[in-house]
């Protein structure tokens, strides 16, 4: 029921009914997705002419015997998105096993890692930026890896960081220590204190943090 929703959500009734044939038979030409929906192929193509402007369908010609060439729309990579991904399931059985064989030693240096790792990718980004500048695209970078992250700037200079979403929170739920890792990764890229005032794994809406101004710093 929730993919299914989620999908409502994504795409509308019509055109998510369009997607699951797609999905279930590989491909399929105008002319059949109408047949197998009981509306006109008119009706179709103005559906997969939103589809494809969207990125989720993508067409190709499909050579015939007699006649001009039929188009036969498929689904893309992107597509994949419209459909439930569990992969908080593995991510935690992986764990699981990691602390199983190798303890809590063993999940720091797992969560340790993934924290250097995003470390590493980001401060090229963030280097040379004054405290402002570094906080605005610290925000960006979080809103495209799926944070939907904003940020307040505060009458004192600080700022309120907001997550409303948060895309490891099963796994967060299970293992604090992702959250731990995520407040240091902050604090290193901003140069600054960075307070957590309430995570989404916690049972909060939202993850919020205070970053504080450093006492000498360019905005």
């Amino acid at each position: 029921m929730k993919f299914v929703v989620a999908m409502l959500n994504t795409v509308g009734a019509s055109r998510s009914e369009i997607v699951s044939l797609l999905r279930a038979r590989g491909g399929l030409g105008a002319d059949e997705l109408a047949a197998e929906l009981g509306v006109s192929k008119q009706c179709v193509r103005k559906h997969l002419d939103v589809l494809e402007r969207d990125g989720y369908v993508e067409h190709a010609p499909e050579r015939k015997e007699r006649g001009r060439p039929a188009h036969r729309y498929r689904l893309t990579l992107k597509a994949e998105e419209l459909f439930p991904k569990r992969y908080d399931l593995f991510a935690r059985a992986i764990l699981r096993q990691v602390g199983a064989v190798w303890g809590e030693r063993g999940l720091n240096t797992v969560f340790c890692g993934c924290a250097d790792e995003m470390i590493t990718r980001l401060r090229p980004e963030l280097e040379g930026l004054g405290f402002d500048a570094r906080v605005r695209r610290l925000t960006e970078a979080l809103r495209e890896l799926g944070y939907e992250a904003e940020a307040e700037r505060l009458p004192d200079g600080s700022y309120l960081l907001t997550e409303w979403n948060c895309p490891q929170a099963e796994v967060a739920r299970e293992y604090r220590q992702l959250c731990d890792r995520e407040l240091f990764v902050y604090r290193e890229l901003l140069g600054a204190e960075v307070f957590r005032e309430s995570r989404i794994a916690g049972g909060a809406a939202r993850c919020a943090y205070r970053v504080l101004k450093p006492k000498k710093s360019r905005s």
